[in-house]
């Protein structure tokens, strides 16, 4: 009897050791939409899916997942610079890292509630914590104030790189660029219209939602004049935490940190 009883306790310890999803996080993504692929992500396991028409995708870490399931979300731009971005790092400890692809919607009001079901669907479904770290690259800054303004309930903290946060210069001079937004222009311009991010700095800042912000300062495609720079002071006014890293010689590329450069991984664990 007592053999049998350190046999139960045994295997009871090593369930609450196991990965959250019993090793197949695919078959439960399965259950509710069509798996596109499997495949492996900077060594990682990877479920390619549709989520209501749009591929979606999450990375799981290899062995145990870290204590309360945080996740990641790189709204835009998922495989761009990824060593650089911390992702790596954070799925070796134990975290998830999903994204989205709307790209055709550039976050406009009516794909908002989209960005949100998703959300919903990871913490409800796959049992992701209750909120989102997210990193926003360049358009992926756009999206990561917009939805965070909307929900800021549901977001922990932001990485921003190189974003894009108001239309003034880049929508003007290539509109075919800004999708669904081309056909709202502002008879005033976009700087102060207040649908661009650079004008939400203050309710996120309110919000108490932290923020890594890294630029270049000779970035050309998304001029920090009109976008970052605009933001941050504005973000401070509202009582924002906020740390800003400037890289005077830098363009827009490239996103990230140097891969010896832990700023990004310690943040998000911070925060």
């Amino acid at each position: 009897m007592k053999l049998k009883t350190k046999m139960i306790i045994t295997l009871a310890c090593a369930a609450l050791s196991a990965p959250l999803f019993g090793g197949n996080l695919t078959a439960r993504i399965a259950e509710k939409n069509k798996v596109i692929r499997t495949d492996k992500f900077f060594g990682f396991e990877r479920t390619v899916f549709d989520f209501n028409g749009h591929e979606a995708w999450v990375v799981e870490p290899r062995d145990k997942v870290a204590e309360g399931t945080p996740w990641t979300w790189t709204m835009q731009w998922a495989t761009a610079f990824v060593p650089r971005t911390g992702v790596p790092k954070l799925l070796e400890k134990g975290w998830h890292h999903v994204t989205l692809q709307m790209f055709d919607t550039r976050a406009c009001d009516e794909s908002l509630p989209e960005f949100k079901a998703f959300h919903e669907y990871l913490v409800k479904e796959l049992g992701f914590a209750p909120k989102a770290r997210l990193a926003g690259l360049s358009w992926g800054g756009f999206y990561s104030i917009r939805y965070t303004s909307k929900y800021p309930e549901m977001v922990k903290s932001i990485y921003l790189d190189a974003p894009l946060l108001s239309f003034e210069e880049f929508g003007n001079n290539n509109p075919v660029h800004i999708g669904p937004w081309a056909k709202s222009i502002p008879e005033k311009g976009w700087r102060s219209d207040p649908r661009m991010p650079v004008n939400m700095a203050e309710p996120v800042a309110k919000a108490g939602i932290p923020i890594l912000l890294i630029y270049g300062g000779a970035d050309k495609v998304v001029p920090p004049a009109s976008n970052c720079e605009l933001f941050i002071p504005r973000f401070k006014a509202g009582g924002g935490d906020i740390k800003v890293i400037r890289r005077g010689a830098y363009a827009h590329h490239p996103h990230g940190v140097e891969l010896d450069d832990r700023e990004i991984e310690f943040f998000f664990m911070k925060n």
